[in-house]
């Protein structure tokens, strides 16, 4: 097949690496890779190539949600998840696949549901539209742990649920890990602390043993892949580190000894703040069960200063929003976790596109493919109008994302005026 050379002008270009914006630049797009990037008239180009004008724009790397379930939920009162159709629920990760690329997100990480590695297999044959997707299958808990969610119902009930698996002890666990490889998982997740959306359990409580935990470890080592941990206490989080996880996802409760551990031991932390938020602001009105309110209002000031002192102590943050795709936590509004870290922590909305660009993408191993705009790699990049270091909020705006292209190919629009209304 021919060349495709794709240029890209005029715009200003925030390339994810933290450095300061190049006005005037151009892209150079060679099939699905970049070829060049530099101030416009410092790159040639093939006279054949298609040209888009980006003058007045902003071009960036696509976004990266690097914690989401596409659980095709459509309430957040848990009981509803058990009686909804499991092929209802896979079909409506189609739509919420294309909402979330729809909002500027190219790129995303399942951590916890049954659908996402066969919706990643659908998107990448060319069945649907949506993101890359890098997808864990079902996470790992112990009996009465977090993703075995619903306590007051048989432990089978959660297997319909979709978000998770119960195993105990060191060869239960194991063979789960096993078993979520074999079914194609991109990287392994367990729960290692108690959680605001499971039924009886809390976030402090401490869940799996450390030999546990090892075990998970050593079966993603042994074909190359990362691990994550559920981990939300103190106690749960530092077993999880100890144990060898190398993300932990949301470290509410972080103390000296995580902090200090995750510096010397290179472990990434994905924060998740806007799902507590809502939690906290919209819960009550969907359904939510009264515990989980309860407990999303007690973990929510703690959940922000422990972030604020990991990204103080160097650890590498990605952005994540926790996002399930009910009303109360629509997918295709990720970019409101970048307004948290502007409007709630305080990162600058510099620091803030780099969490979302360049760090996650080394939260999902692929640094080398995607997540900057610079010679080799992947060519997922958004053509913005407005200037989102000025106002992060453009990018929650689904107008201002004028253009979306994954490896170097426009990405077709979603009509979202007829879809159902969010929160």
């Amino acid at each position: 097949m021919p060349e495709k050379y794709l240029v890209i002008k005029g715009g200003r270009l925030i390339d994810g690496t933290g450095s300061d914006p190049i006005d005037n630049a151009m892209i150079l797009i060679k099939n699905d890779r970049i070829e060049a990037v530099g101030s416009e008239g410092a790159v040639d180009y093939p006279k054949e190539a298609e040209v888009v004008d980006a003058t007045g724009k902003t071009v960036m790397p696509g976004l990266i949600d690097a914690h989401i379930h596409f659980l095709g939920l459509r309430s957040m009162n848990q009981l509803t998840w058990f009686f909804d159709d499991p092929i209802l629920r896979a079909m409506r990760g189609v739509t919420d696949a294309w909402k979330v690329i729809d909002a500027g997100f190219t790129t995303v990480r399942d951590i916890g549901s049954v659908y996402g590695i066969r919706l990643r297999d659908a998107v990448n044959e060319g069945s649907c539209v949506g993101p890359r997707i890098v997808a864990s299958g079902r996470a790992i808990s112990q009996t009465g742990g977090h993703s075995d969610v619903l306590h007051s119902l048989p432990v089978e009930a959660n297997e319909r649920v979709g978000i998770g698996r119960v195993a105990d002890g060191v060869a239960e666990v194991r063979k789960a890990a096993r078993e979520q490889l074999r079914d194609g998982a991109d990287f392994l997740k367990i729960m290692t602390t108690g959680g605001i959306m499971s039924e009886r359990d809390v976030s402090t409580s401490c869940q799996f043993s450390l030999e546990e935990i090892r075990a998970v470890v050593e079966e993603a080592a042994n074909v190359g892949c990362r691990t994550a941990s559920h981990a939300q206490g103190t106690s749960g989080i530092k077993n999880a580190l100890i144990g060898g996880i190398k993300v932990i996802e949301h470290g509410m409760y972080l103390n000296e000894e995580c902090l200090d551990l995750m510096v010397k031991n290179d472990q990434y932390l994905v924060p998740t703040l806007a799902i507590v938020d809502s939690i906290v602001v919209n819960g009550e009105k969907v359904g939510v069960l009264p515990s989980s309110i309860h407990k999303a209002k007690i973990a929510q000031e703690a959940h922000i200063e422990s972030f604020k002192k990991a990204y103080k102590a160097g650890i590498l943050c990605g952005l994540g929003t926790d996002y399930l795709s009910d009303p109360m936590s629509p997918l295709g509004q990720n970019a409101i976790e970048l307004e948290i870290y502007v409007n709630k922590v305080g990162l600058s909305p510099m620091e803030t596109i780099v969490c979302a660009t360049k760090n996650n993408a080394e939260v999902l191993d692929l640094a080398d493919e995607i997540g900057t705009l610079e010679t080799g790699k992947q060519a997922d990049l958004i053509i913005v109008d407005g200037d989102p270091l000025a106002d992060i909020s453009v990018l929650r705006d689904r107008e201002k994302i004028l253009k979306i292209f994954k490896r170097g190919q426009v990405v077709p629009r979603l009509n979202t005026r007829n879809l159902r209304g969010n929160l």
